[in-house]
């Protein structure tokens, strides 16, 4: 009937056999069997309409082997050549329809006698062509149609309609709409232009193509070309065969239908290929879990879910990952991150796993209370604490870190704030002993000050990057320095956004923190050169001018190349500044400190080891660095006349420096009774209040001949005799 339908209404001049595509899709899908209710129906429809049943049986016969033939073609070319993408099985399902299926339909509706029942003898070819082009499109149109339908069959049809197949009103409609205009030209006389009409179906099927997915696609192509097929063939009605115009438009529908059906191929790979890359942005490749981007993504939605219930998110360390991967291999760290990621998916409650890094993990549960994350945590450090690894020299245990946290259903919290705050869990379950465990609520005052301390953040890079940087010194009592002259030492504060100023506890941790303690060195560094260039009085009468480099600043192995640009740029001596380095930082790192301060020496500036006896280091470290000052941390020089262990540890660092000719500087002298103390033991480098509290850098310079007197009055004192061999042992 649909045959007929589209065909103009005659029973023999068909233009679409739909039995051929239908048998197709029934045999791909369940088997070569079910080609029989096509065939079946294809003999009913012979049997109506000729006048024998041979060309019935030919019609049936055709149906059912074209298929067969198709289908199992198909089969052994996967096999033997599995398609990687859905172009491949869409070019062999177009060549098995074109080439197998509905030559072989022809043939035999041929060999029975179909022809001679249809049109005289010398209209044969042009029913061969007519009968092949007929079960083409009917293969091509219909069988991925059926498919679409019947894809899931394990789920009702009305399920399989609902979530696979969504017609393209917009395309059906225009299609529709091209018919119409086709008719109503045709009606007028005007058929050039109504044939003209009809290559608009090719850009509404690509249009609807690239915008659907394949099922939808391929009913709405079904959906969309019968209207065409139809409005044709009745231009032409009361003939047997159709007309070559008929032909003419049934070829340009069959060739629209096969570029659809490639550009649809085409665009769903590539929105495959798209949803992959998206996957591997959002996966772990290792564990199948989610990376960090990934975690963070998901966390974020799950947060912002209206409705959402109490959430536990539990962070997991191995703390040792690093040396299990150096001493027992990758494939065993391999196996081990595998283990953790089934283990953590495996737990109550939970909801999505992500590995963070290397030995890195996070988990978010369903959880009401923090005894339900508490339980969970300790279930997860059970399992892997503890684990034995062999090495090649013996055995490594495993250690590991747990920290979580429950997240109240009412928290206005975003995912940045709940990993920053589980870290913080971390490390405090880092600082305490077997286990290794800490889990608590996440309340709201630990978000604010969570959000406070970003605040901070923020504002610290505001300011480095604005260069809002105050440059103060304090004075140094230097008895080299000629008359005239200041030795200082350049601190800093920050301009904050209100104008006030925030003085160095408030910021220099929390650079260090961030991690910008070489970004804001390196503002330091900038902004004094500068303030000496611009200042060339100054600059005349400075004698020594110090700045103090970070632990990471000396790690940076770009910052002796800086201070050299920096240094030609604003014209400044180099035997006018003095670079300090802290004690503790120099030994943690000491090949690159090594190196940093041999550049710097090497381009004339002096180096001074700031807070030296904090680092319980050995006076190796004195021989080992080209130093030309060596400044003794406050903390021996407050109680330097009341402790006598200070005392000791100042005398003997004056008799070292002294055979190394090194100076020695005493800081945080901040009465005269430590004063006089330190001039006994031969100090002469002196800073501290009792000389000059921190004052803006020009300051320095308005007040030098107060200076000059204070300088004046700490060197009056007689000189010191040596101190004995005997008194510092």
């Amino acid at each position: 009937m649909l045959a007929r339908a589209v065909s103009g209404g005659q029973p023999l001049s068909l233009l679409l056999w739909p039995a051929l595509g239908v048998a197709f899709a029934f045999g791909w899908r369940w088997g070569r069997f079910w080609t029989l209710p096509a065939a079946l129906g294809a003999l009913a429809y012979g049997l109506i309409v000729f006048d024998s049943p041979a060309p019935a049986v030919a019609t049936a016969i055709g149906t059912a082997l074209g298929a067969v033939a198709s289908i199992e073609a198909l089969r052994r070319f996967n096999a033997w050549n599995p398609a990687e993408y859905r172009l491949q099985p869409v070019l062999r399902f177009l060549a098995v329809a074109l080439l197998i299926a509905s030559p072989i339909f022809a043939v035999m509706l041929g060999l029975g006698g179909v022809f001679h029942a249809i049109a005289p003898s010398d209209h044969a070819l042009h029913v061969l062509l007519g009968t092949w082009l007929a079960g083409a499109l009917g293969t091509v149109l219909v069988a991925p149609a059926g498919l679409a339908v019947i894809d899931e069959p394990s789920a009702p049809a009305s399920e399989v309609r609902a979530s696979h197949v969504r017609l393209d009103l917009a395309a059906f409609g225009l299609s529709g709409l091209v018919a119409i205009a086709h008719l109503a030209l045709s009606s007028l006389g005007l058929q050039p232009y109504a044939n003209m009409v009809l290559f608009l179906f090719f850009p509404i099927v690509v249009w609807s193509a690239v915008r659907c997915d394949e099922h939808s696609s391929a009913v709405t192509l079904l959906l969309s070309a019968l209207p065409l097929l139809a409005a044709r063939a009745y231009q032409s009605p009361g003939h047997i065969l159709p007309s070559e115009s008929v032909f003419e438009s049934t070829v340009m529908v069959l060739c629209a239908v096969i570029v659809a059906q490639i550009l649809q191929a085409l665009a769903s790979d590539r929105r495959g290929a798209l949803d992959r890359i998206a996957q591997q942005a959002r996966q772990d490749m290792t564990t199948g879990l989610l990376n960090d981007r990934g975690m963070l993504a998901e966390f974020s939605e799950r947060l912002a879910a209206p409705g959402r219930p109490n959430l536990g998110l539990i962070g997991v360390t191995l703390t040792n990952f690093d040396a299990i991967n150096d001493l027992c291999g990758p494939l065993a760290a391999m196996q081990l991150e595998q283990s953790a990621a089934a283990l953590l998916l495996r737990q109550p409650g939970t909801q999505f796993a992500a590995r963070l890094s290397s030995g890195r993990y996070a988990i978010v549960i369903e959880s009401q209370t923090v005894a339900q994350v508490r339980n969970v945590a300790r279930d997860v450090y059970a399992h892997l604490a503890g684990q034995m690894f062999a090495a090649e020299h013996g055995h490594l245990r495993l250690q590991v870190c747990v920290g979580g946290l429950l997240i109240d259903h009412q928290a206005q919290i975003n995912s940045e704030d709940c990993m920053s705050s589980m870290a913080d869990a971390l490390a405090i379950a880092a600082s305490v002993r077997d286990p290794q465990l800490f889990v608590e609520p996440l309340s709201q005052s630990m978000i604010d000050s969570r959000r406070s301390l970003q605040n901070k953040v923020e504002h610290l890079r505001e300011a480095i990057r604005e260069m809002r940087l105050e440059l103060y010194a304090q004075p140094v009592i230097d008895p080299e320095a000629p008359e005239g002259f200041a030795s200082y030492e350049v601190l800093t504060r920050l301009r904050d956004r209100d104008g006030s100023l925030l003085q160095p506890p408030e910021f220099l941790t929390l650079a260090v923190q961030s991690q910008m303690s070489v970004t804001f060195d390196r503002a330091v560094i900038k902004c004094a050169f500068e303030w000496l260039a611009n200042h060339p009085s100054a600059l005349a009468r400075t004698h020594k001018c110090s700045i103090n480099l970070s632990g990471a600043t000396m790690s940076d192995g770009a910052i002796a190349d800086y201070i050299r640009q920096q240094r030609t740029l604003c014209g400044i001596p180099a035997e006018r500044i003095v670079f300090e380095i802290t004690e503790s930082e120099a030994i943690r790192n000491p090949s690159a400190a090594s190196r940093l301060l041999d550049d710097l020496k090497s381009q004339g500036f002096g180096i001074a080891l700031d807070d030296f006896g904090t680092g319980l280091a050995t006076f190796e470290y004195l021989k080992r660095f080209p130093l030309d000052y060596v400044k003794i941390d406050g903390s021996f020089i407050r109680n330097l006349t009341n402790n006598p262990i200070d005392e000791e540890i100042v005398m003997s660092t004056v008799r070292v420096a002294a055979r190394m000719n090194l100076r020695t500087v005493a800081e945080h002298v901040h009465n005269e009774t430590v004063h006089t103390r330190l001039r006994e033991l031969g100090v002469k480098y002196l800073q501290g209040d009792l000389f000059g509290r921190a004052l803006p850098i020009h300051d320095i310079f308005d007040k030098l001949d107060a200076l000059q007197d204070a300088r004046t009055a700490a060197l009056a004192a007689q000189p010191v005799p040596a101190v004995p061999v005997a008194h510092l042992s």
